[in-house]
């Protein structure tokens, strides 16, 4: 009788953890930000933190991307000067982490007083338009994981003067990512292991300065 009493307890004690279980990915699943939904968050500039606004763009894997995709609005003010640095994940209301994957739409348009913006490794998208008229930006660094370039992205970037990119396969590219002021003066950096790639590669085979970052360790 004992050894049944037991059994029984155990049983049920199972049939509860179970069912905790589910209810708390129910939970964690109904907490989920909707596609689509806006988040006001953060940059970085000059080191300290200022507002920024973010779009859920998967809701399962819990992905943003920075800006919210319209023509109209920039992810962060326009008038912010110096260094930019956008962070890898950002907390939502909901109290859930979120990655950031993209640079959307016109994210850092019209920031004509930003120089430089550091993009964490988790980005591998970069909208159309999405850095259009950031005048006195004079480098930038694509992370390793940069799959796609959108059009206009870094048009009217005229003091644009380094791109480092990092990926190891050339990103894909429209023709007009660039203006011919930036493809004549801008000096392209590549991975070392990678140049050959990178000179066969359409749009990257257009910078007249293009160079390896085995060249500046020497």
């Amino acid at each position: 009788m004992k050894n049944s009493r037991a059994v029984y307890s155990l049983a049920m004690i199972t049939i509860l953890l179970l069912c905790t279980q589910v209810l708390l990915a129910q939970n964690a699943s109904n907490s989920l930000l909707a596609r689509g939904e806006k988040i006001e968050s953060y940059v970085l500039c000059n080191g300290k933190k200022v507002k920024a606004i973010y779009k859920v763009r998967d809701r399962s894997n819990r992905k943003v991307m920075l800006g919210v995709n319209s023509y109209s609005t920039s992810a962060i003010d326009t008038t912010l000067k110096g260094k930019i640095e956008v962070p890898a994940t950002i907390m939502a209301p909901n109290g859930l982490p979120y990655k950031v994957i993209a640079v959307s739409r016109r994210a850092f348009a019209d920031c004509r007083h930003i120089v430089e913006v550091v993009l964490p490794d988790s980005i591998y998208d970069i909208g159309d338009q999405s850095f259009m008229n950031c005048r006195s930006l004079r480098s930038i660094v694509l992370p390793v994981g940069t799959r796609y370039l959108w059009p206009y992205a870094f048009r009217g970037c005229n003091n644009l003067r380094r791109i480092e990119v990092k990926a190891s396969v050339p990103p894909d590219s429209y023709n007009d990512v660039f203006d011919d002021h930036t493809l004549r003066f801008a000096t392209l950096v590549v991975p070392s292991a990678h140049a050959k790639s990178y000179r066969n590669a359409f749009v990257w085979n257009m910078f007249r300065y293009s160079i390896s970052n085995w060249d500046l360790r020497r």
